[in-house]
């Protein structure tokens, strides 16, 4: 008959029937404890297999061995009759099921009790895996707002390496961005070599390769012994000590940017849970990076914004200042005032700097303050060489003081140069001023230069009215002459030249027209600034012309001008050739255009003959040469005869006669004394009395047969005059 006390079978089965309509106990520990509880004196012990192993949860240790165990599971074995197992519980009794005691703990029963324990277990994983995910939401926000907080991108990607790190329980986390065709470490943690930090993988290398390679997400269990990934980095696993890896893609509007890899050194294999969470903080990482990056391109553009502001400011500060020193400095040039100490004085006082202001020679022309270094100024500045500075530049003395120097540049020529030293200025102000300051003198050159065109163009005209203009046009040429200052009074020479192989000069040279006129220009100021044997009066050119009116009256005189206009025309070009002709001495500018033609016949003279150029010493030539409506005869008679005739008739001499009878004596001083019943030494005095008033030598035959010639002329004159019925003067 059965046991129906609490402590016989009977009670052990009803207090197991009460446990399983309980509710189920916090975790299967407690379940296996309250479930050996229950049974009582029945003795029974609860076990659970972990992997391969049997554990005992609650009851006795020594309950049964693992073989037996495992033949349970078979329905087999020493257990099978006192022991039931469902899923990866069991339940054993210490002694077998008795027939005589009844159905009171049979197997279906114990079985009963392993799913309430499985439940039990199910139950309480479920909700430590709730917790868990729990934990991770909660952890995952907290995250995220470090994540998404960062501004900077390199704070993001350490913050992302540093998070990832420690969520994935890894022991190396690195972000690889994209760079072209390459993804670049950018930042990592947990690295021992510094190699790590610096990878550069291409697609296929590695298993961040793989991922740039695929798209996809990539795990290795085993990084050295997995053939899916390449061998590029397997030396660097090495000294990583690296086992397994996983690395998931960063993907922005469905374009690879990086990639998000985290590596363990122990053996271990990366769980899907450990996948799904790489996977959301790889599209936190990316939403931050991108983040980063329009907050790094935003504060790029923020700081070149604040950039050009300070730059316009700076500018706007520098034109502002320029410009009041730009007004000043006009000024300057208004008035018409000494440019160069003016500018020298109103720059150095602006800026409270030295000035020193160079001439084309490299001398200094102004300085401020007076007591200014200008030895050491101008070693520094003109250098070894001794030239000026052809720009801008900026020099640092040997004291340490800077300068500035521009030069000054006007019409493509240099004229000098601006020097500024020191100053307590802006550099950049500096600079601009000893700009405006150059530009300031150029002025002043171009307004001098201008004025002197103008001046050069109205006496050029003036000239040229002399010479062939009409009556009213040589009257006014004569005024305007005492408006600008030039002296006409006295005898003067008209010196005329030509430029014989200009025209195939240029041609064998390849000139044009500008390089052909700026030969003549150059050649004009080397006459324009002759000074010797005298200043030349007024001078021209026309074409390949040139004519000067130089203040000379004697013979050697216009011969000492004619070499040194022949070494001005060497030094313009030393294959130019010019021809010269000089006109006699004239006092009276109304015989100007006479004197201009004497001039041409002189020159034509001196291409035909080789030697002579001047009017006066042509002889019976000029006859020959000139007009031949026209010739020459009373200016030929008068040059020879007035002197003669002047001094005659002041004192009652006989110098004409004189002269006649010596000419008719075949040229021997006796013969003519004897006719002219004077003494000899009387004869001789006349004689050289004759030379003085007409330089005329009676010793050379030319002198003499023109003489002679402008005699025999002068009795042709009075013969045809007595016809006429004038009386003009006899030879005696």
């Amino acid at each position: 008959m059965a046991d129906t006390t609490d402590g016989g079978p009977t009670g052990s089965a009803n207090r197991l029937r009460s446990l399983l309509a309980s509710l189920l106990p916090e975790n299967p520990v407690a379940a296996a404890e309250a479930v050996v509880t229950a049974c009582g004196d029945t003795r029974a012990s609860v076990l659970q297999r972990q992997d391969l192993d049997w554990v005992v949860l609650a009851g006795a240790e020594d309950c049964a061995d693992q073989t037996q165990l495992a033949a349970l599971e078979c329905g087999a074995g020493v257990l099978r009759d006192r022991a039931a197992t469902i899923g990866t519980f069991a339940v054993v009794l210490a002694e077998p099921f008795n027939k005589h005691t009844g159905p009171a703990l049979d197997q279906n029963l114990l079985r009963q009790v392993c799913v309430w324990i499985e439940l039990t277990a199910r139950a309480t994983s479920l909700t430590d895996e709730l917790a868990a995910l729990d934990d991770e939401a909660e952890v995952m926000r907290g995250v995220t707002h470090q994540i998404l907080s960062a501004r900077d991108l390199d704070q993001v990607l350490l913050s992302i390496t540093n998070h990832t790190l420690r969520m994935s329980e890894s022991d190396i986390c690195g972000v690889f961005l994209r760079e072209g065709d390459e993804l670049r470490m950018r930042s990592c943690a947990g690295h021992r070599v510094v190699d790590t930090a610096r990878l550069v993988m291409k697609r296929g290398q590695g298993v961040a390769g793989l991922v740039f390679e695929t798209g996809k997400v990539a795990k290795i269990d085993s990084y050295l012994h997995d053939s899916t990934i390449s061998s590029d980095f397997m030396s660097l696993a090495e000294q990583e000590a690296t086992r397994s890896a996983l690395a998931v893609p960063l993907v922005v509007h469905g374009d690879l940017i990086g990639v998000l890899e985290v590596w363990r050194r122990r053996y271990s294999s990366f769980t899907d849970r450990d996948v799904r969470r790489l996977v959301a903080l790889a599209d936190l990482a990316t939403i931050a990076i991108e983040n980063g990056r329009l907050y790094d391109a935003q504060r790029a553009t923020v700081d070149e914004l604040e950039s050009t502001r300070i730059s316009l400011e700076r500018q706007l500060s520098l034109l502002n200042r320029s410009s009041t020193l730009q007004h000043s400095l006009i000024e300057i040039v208004l008035a018409n005032t000494a440019v160069t100490s003016s500018v020298a004085r109103t720059v150095g006082t602006d800026l409270g700097c030295g000035v020193a202001i160079l001439s084309a020679t490299g001398e200094v022309e102004a300085t401020y303050p007076r007591t200014l270094d200008t030895t050491t100024l101008l070693r520094e500045v003109l250098g070894r060489n001794g030239t000026l500075p052809h720009r801008a530049t900026r020099l640092t003395a040997a004291d340490g003081k800077t300068i500035w120097a521009h030069p000054v540049i006007a019409a493509e020529n240099q004229y000098g140069a601006v020097c500024l030293v020191g100053g307590t200025e802006d550099a950049d102000i500096m600079e601009v001023a000893c700009g405006q300051a150059a530009m300031v003198c150029s002025l002043a050159q171009l307004q001098q230069r201008a004025a002197s065109a103008a001046r050069a163009e109205a006496l050029d005209q003036i000239l040229w009215d002399l010479m062939e203009g009409t009556a009213e046009q040589r009257s006014a040429a004569r005024s305007r002459t005492h408006q600008m200052g030039i002296r006409l009074r006295g005898y003067h020479r008209i010196f005329y030249g030509v430029l014989e192989n200009m025209d195939a000069l240029a041609a064998q040279e390849g000139w044009n027209t500008s390089s052909s006129d700026a030969l003549r220009r150059t050649m004009l100021n080397g006459i324009r600034s002759c000074t010797q044997p005298t200043p030349l009066t007024l001078t021209s050119v026309r074409g390949n012309w040139i004519v000067a009116l130089a203040p000379i009256k004697d013979r050697e005189r216009s011969r000492d001008l004619l070499d040194e206009l022949h070494k001005i025309t060497t030094q313009a070009h030393p294959d130019l050739r010019i021809s010269w002709g000089v006109s006699s001495a004239r006092s009276n500018p109304v015989d100007y255009p006479q004197a201009f033609g004497e001039a041409k016949t002189a020159h034509a003279a001196s291409r035909r003959l080789g030697t002579v150029s001047l009017y006066d010493e042509l002889g019976i030539v000029r006859l020959l040469l000139g007009s031949s409506d026209n010739p020459d005869l009373q200016g030929f008679i008068k040059e020879v005869t007035e002197p003669l005739l002047d001094y005659d008739q002041q004192s009652d001499g006989s110098l004409l006669k004189t002269l006649r009878t010596f000419f008719d004596a075949n040229c021997s001083q006796k013969d003519a004394a004897e006719r002219l019943f004077v003494h000899p030494k009387t004869l001789a005095y006349r004689l050289e009395l004759i030379r003085k008033l007409t330089n005329l030598d009676l010793s050379r035959h030319a002198d003499r047969m023109r003489a002679d010639l402008a005699l025999r002329l002068l009795q042709v004159t009075q013969a045809v005059s007595d016809l006429d019925g004038e009386s003009p003067p006899s030879l005696g």
